[in-house]
């Protein structure tokens, strides 16, 4: 019952600070998140404390002196300014009544008149606790805030020992942890919680299943690095208007430039499909374009000459709508005339054989003509020769 009215005193105690915030709900509104994310060792703090403890055992309700000294030594950390992280040294003595001789009952006092026996031990709690600063959860986020109300939770080990005994077992803790501003750097601490563990803990197993500790504390706190929260920067959104105005324009001269090129580039394509396809105009021709020369008696044509027609060729295909003559000559000066109507015949048709089979002129470019022993070119000492010709 003592516990419970500890309890109730502090949150009356708080109750017009916190109220204070909460009044200024619309203020609050602006203060609230989002808020970057601290690092590792930002916001760290550390507390010390000292008061008193309060155990509850089988006989709490027997009497006095049942006041023991308690320490809180603690480091933590707000992930947010909402919430917390800590881990939590708190105990020291616990005084309380047994009506037996219990290992932690005091070994130089016999029983009272009511047969109760005084019990002193040592008490260790270790636990992590989670935290919520219930002002900057519904008050918004206020680094100044005189008045901070933080309830939490936790759990870890405690220990009972004293009198050459111990025993170890699960705490569960819960409390109301007020921060009063002092300064940037240090806080007040004012802090009542209530640990719970099994009732064989202070050595007497009898009655309730479970039982606990109040502890009431004030000390302070010691904030340690980079202190605070800050809110993200917001960017002022930018008017992009006459940048896109102007990317659009861009595009369109672009686009024009293109449509511009392409039309040039089928007119260039267009022009040079006609000079493809227009045939080259016959070249006006005055003369003989060639002769092949031949030794006596023969029509075969060397090597030579063979490389020579390969020239002819080239020309005669440059202008495929030309007509050419070959024309064959024998020397009147030796055989007979049938003998040179024969050679001249055949010396023309070597000549046709050859720009037709091996050179690749077309056969309707070409005619041959055998004028047989002739003196046609008085300069020619000797007529054995076929003459290439332009009709």
């Amino acid at each position: 019952m003592k516990r419970f009215f500890i309890a109730v005193a502090l949150t009356v105690a708080c109750a017009p600070a916190f109220a204070q915030e909460v009044v200024g709900l619309q203020e609050a509104q602006t203060r609230r998140g989002p808020y970057l994310t601290n690092r590792l060792f930002d916001n760290i703090f550390i507390s010390v404390a000292g008061g008193i403890n309060i155990y509850e055992g089988e006989n709490d309700s027997y009497g006095g002196k049942r006041l023991a000294p308690a320490l809180d030594v603690a480091v933590g950390k707000w992930v947010t300014p909402s919430v917390g992280l800590r881990l939590q040294y708190s105990g020291l003595k616990a005084y309380g009544w047994t009506n037996a001789r219990t290992m932690y009952a005091v070994a130089s006092e016999s029983a009272d008149s009511r047969g109760m026996f005084r019990e002193k031990f040592n008490v260790s709690n270790l636990h992590a606790d989670v935290m919520w600063n219930i002002s900057n959860a519904i008050g918004g986020y206020k680094e100044t805030r005189t008045w901070n109300f933080v309830p939490y939770v936790g759990f870890g080990w405690a220990r009972s020992f004293g009198n050459h005994a111990y025993n170890n077992e699960f705490a569960f803790t819960y409390g109301l942890l007020n921060n009063i501003r002092l300064g940037g750097l240090v806080d007040l601490n004012l802090e009542v919680k209530q640990m719970v563990v099994n009732q064989r803990f202070d050595g007497v197993v009898r009655g309730s299943k479970g039982e606990g500790m109040t502890t009431i504390t004030a000390g302070l706190t010691f904030k340690l690095n980079r202190r605070g929260f800050s809110r993200p920067i917001v960017p002022v959104p930018v008017d992009l208007t006459p940048y896109n105005n102007k990317i659009a324009s861009l595009e369109g001269d672009l686009a024009d430039a293109q449509a511009n090129a392409k039309r040039l580039a089928d007119e260039l394509a267009a022009e040079k499909n006609k000079v493809k396809t227009t045939p080259a105009p016959a070249p006006e021709i005055e003369g003989p374009i060639m002769g092949t020369f031949f030794n006596i008696g023969s029509y075969t044509l060397s090597a030579k000459e063979i490389m020579n027609l390969g020239y002819v060729a080239k020309f005669m295909k440059a202008y495929p709508d030309k007509k050419f003559k070959i024309v064959g000559y024998a020397d009147s000066a030796t055989g007979s005339a049938k003998r040179n109507q024969y050679l001249s015949q055949q010396r023309a048709e070597a000549v046709y054989k050859v720009l037709v089979d091996r050179l690749g002129v077309k056969a309707s470019q070409l005619e041959i003509v055998a004028k047989g022993g002739t003196n046609e070119f008085p300069e020619i000492p000797l007529n054995r020769v076929a003459i290439v010709d332009a009709d």
